[in-house]
């Protein structure tokens, strides 16, 4: 009988507290690369503008374009132009580039210390007819063979560019890669499946950040990852309440599943949504027990700091498992 209960990050041997880092053209924090400066309140928390202790330990790298207005990610997809093999070569490229991205984590990460590395891979879109030529074949992603080979392409140039990065090794470690889309359709599977595959064939995991309630959802260990964490839904402005967090925490752990965190700005987040998390991660013990990935929509963590003192503190509390419930929230007003 499989266990019940959230996945940890223990049992997958790596360091938890993990955060998203969109980067692109058109990335919803503006942010193209990320610079040491941008990635200081991340990696550090900050007293009075100083590094007091260690914050996030792991970040995954989400590329959402190459060129400007060519998405990458799936969830822009109908708002630009197609993405192709060159914009899956700059979302590469930009991992790398000396003083951002991957060095920028590696200058910013304290002698004797590591921090974890994950990378999203770009979604194959089934739309993409014309992706460009790989091993001297032009791919089209109608069929699911081209779709792979572009996927194991980027995913060995990925790894080449790694190891030849020496520099980076003492101060990262690279764990594996993160599907992009949060769904998996039927037309996806076997596309998933001999992914997953392929990353365990280089002795890497494979990480799905999937949405609560979303097609193929409790399948994820069918599908060969070795971990999924959930998407509650509730961002205080949408159609989905608060309940949606404690529900997703009996789903959880049911399937033996992580959580995310979501704190982001915009018309569908309500202030002091983050508290709802946060609360419910000590009442349905996620904050002792879960492996977590953590979201930022439409703002940075130097924005949070700079704008929302308190939030900061309180994000950098519950990662030391330290927090204490805090009262009104989005859900349960004064």
């Amino acid at each position: 009988m499989v266990e019940n209960g959230y996945m940890t990050a223990k049992e997958l041997g790596i360091q938890n507290h993990i955060c998203v880092l969109p980067y692109g053209e058109n990335s919803d924090t503006g942010k193209v690369l990320w610079s040491t400066t941008d990635l200081k309140p991340y990696q550090s928390y900050l007293v009075n503008g100083r590094s007091a202790d260690r914050l996030f330990r792991g970040f995954i790298f989400n590329p959402i374009n190459g060129r400007e207005g060519h998405y990458i990610h799936p969830m822009y997809a109908d708002f630009g132009e197609l993405a192709d093999k060159e914009d899956w070569q700059i979302a590469l490229n930009n991992l790398f580039v000396s003083n951002y991205n991957l060095d920028a984590l590696a200058i910013n990460t304290k002698p004797g210390f590591k921090t974890d590395i994950w990378v999203t891979i770009p979604y194959p879109n089934p739309s993409q007819t014309n992706f460009g030529l790989v091993d001297g074949r032009e791919l089209n992603f109608k069929n699911e063979e081209d779709r792979e080979e572009a996927v194991k392409w980027w995913i060995s140039s990925f790894q080449n560019m790694w190891d030849q990065s020496t520099s980076l090794h003492e101060f990262l470690t690279f764990k594996g890669f993160v599907w992009q889309r949060v769904s998996i359709s039927g037309n996806d599977i076997n596309l998933v499946k001999n992914v997953n595959n392929f990353i365990h064939s280089n002795g890497l995991l494979s990480l799905w950040l999937q949405q609560y309630g979303s097609c193929g959802c409790v399948d994820w260990k069918e599908f060969g990852f070795d971990a999924s964490c959930t998407n509650p839904n509730f961002y205080g402005n949408s159609g989905h309440d608060f309940s949606w967090i404690a529900n997703s925490t009996v789903f959880a752990n049911y399937y033996r599943i992580g959580m995310q965190i979501f704190f982001g700005k915009g018309d569908m987040f309500k202030e002091r949504h983050l508290y709802d998390y946060l609360n419910y991660g000590i009442y349905n013990n996620y904050m002792n027990e879960s492996l977590l990935v953590y979201q930022f929509p439409n703002q940075t963590m130097r924005e949070i700091y700079e704008n929302n003192l308190d939030e900061y503190i309180a994000l950098y509390s519950f990662t030391r498992k330290t927090y204490t419930p805090v009262y009104p929230t989005a859900a349960f007003p004064a």
